[in-house]
């Protein structure tokens, strides 16, 4: 009868146990608490997170999105006139604000901005530009083959780069939102800031994030002031972050992160086994390159470097700053002239073999040049 009564005493201690850590989570020393793990389908444990890096991560259902085309931005697309320049064609411009160059498969995909909405614009050798959709405010830009990614707020979606078919939704943040974006096939990250946090913060408060096909979020890194400028390889993500901003490096599931310059800002590229960066230092910027593992830091150029590509060994860039330029360099070479930009550069991008310039002259015309 002892032992019954003892049985009895302990499951009644268990049970109120569990009740109260259920009523009162995990609390760390600094006060916050960490989320209970959730069972995914298969058995597999989701990790948990403490509470605040648990709500940046929180998404709404996915779906799809209804996308549509606002004839006022439309109207402003044009194909401009005049001889090509070291070989750059025009193929679109405008009087509105272009941003977020990007190319795939021959193309160019950039945004558009003016009268309070933005447009995402397809644009190519020998065909008009075409406005494939309008939002409210899209944010950031990825291409991967036939697919763009945008964002907007929190939100992450899709759609096929030659426009004409659904919006998917990938992930919608309910209490984030996104700051940069890069895929690899399905595969999305993000970098993201919570709502409302004054984007010049410098408090450890963003993270980087991979987002699967399924809609599924893993965290990459966590604790990073101002995150930006995402990059994927289909194996690690590359990103700037930090006060002052370094280049870091990270595992898609998550499993590592590592700093491989701790001088490092935005524009980033990738190419090879390593990595392209624009260096601030003391007595000016430099073009440098790093290992994508680390180690093997080089100088290529002395330059106030504003967008970037690299491929096959060659790295084009385009400066900022008084009397821009379009220039080029490979490795233990020194960099060369391509062409003067007129105005002022907004964006660098390859799309297959083409090179695309983008551009805001004196005038506020947006001008996008082909090679």
């Amino acid at each position: 009868m002892r032992f019954l009564l003892a049985g009895l005493v302990c499951l009644s201690l268990g049970i109120g146990l569990t009740e109260y850590m259920r009523r009162n989570p995990a609390t760390k020393g600094d006060g916050s608490t960490t989320t209970e793990p959730e069972t995914l389908p298969g058995g597999k444990k989701k990790p948990s997170y403490p509470k605040a890096v648990a709500a940046l991560l929180e998404t709404d259902p996915a779906g799809t999105d209804t996308p549509s085309a606002s004839p006022e931005l439309a109207a402003l697309l044009s194909t401009p006139e005049g001889a090509p320049v070291a070989g750059f064609s025009p193929i679109a411009g405008g009087t509105f604000t272009a941003r977020e160059l990007k190319g795939g498969f021959g193309a160019a995909l950039f945004v558009m901005e003016a009268n309070g909405k933005s447009g995402l614009v397809r644009a190519s050798q020998g065909e008009a530009p075409k406005l494939l959709f309008s939002r409210d405010s899209i944010g950031a830009l990825a291409v991967d083959g036939s697919t763009v990614f945008f964002s907007e707020g929190g939100l992450v979606a899709s759609t096929h780069a030659r426009g004409g078919e659904p919006v998917v939704v990938r992930a919608r943040f309910k209490n984030a939102v996104v700051t940069s974006l890069a895929s690899s096939g399905d595969l999305v990250v993000v970098t993201l800031m919570p709502k409302g946090v004054d984007p010049l913060s410098t408090d450890a408060v963003g993270a980087v994030a991979a987002i699967s096909s399924d809609g599924e979020v893993t965290l990459i890194a966590q604790e990073q002031v101002r995150p930006r400028a995402a990059l994927t390889d289909g194996k690690d993500a590359f990103w700037v972050a930090g006060f002052p901003p370094g280049l870091w490096r990270g595992a898609l599931d998550g499993a590592f992160s590592s700093q491989l310059s701790d001088k490092a800002e935005d524009p980033i590229a990738l190419d090879g086994d390593g990595a392209f960066f624009r260096s601030p230092l003391g007595t000016g910027a430099e073009l440098r390159r790093v290992g994508r593992a680390g180690g093997n830091m080089q100088t290529l150029a002395a330059a106030d470097v504003g967008f970037l590509v690299a491929s096959s060994g060659l790295v084009r860039f385009a400066t900022v700053g008084a009397g821009p330029k379009l220039m080029e360099v490979t490795s233990g070479a020194e960099p060369t002239e391509v062409m003067p930009i007129t105005g002022s550069a907004r964006g660098l991008a390859l799309g297959g073999t083409t090179l695309f310039l983008l551009t805001t002259g004196d005038d506020g015309k947006s001008l996008l040049l082909a090679k």
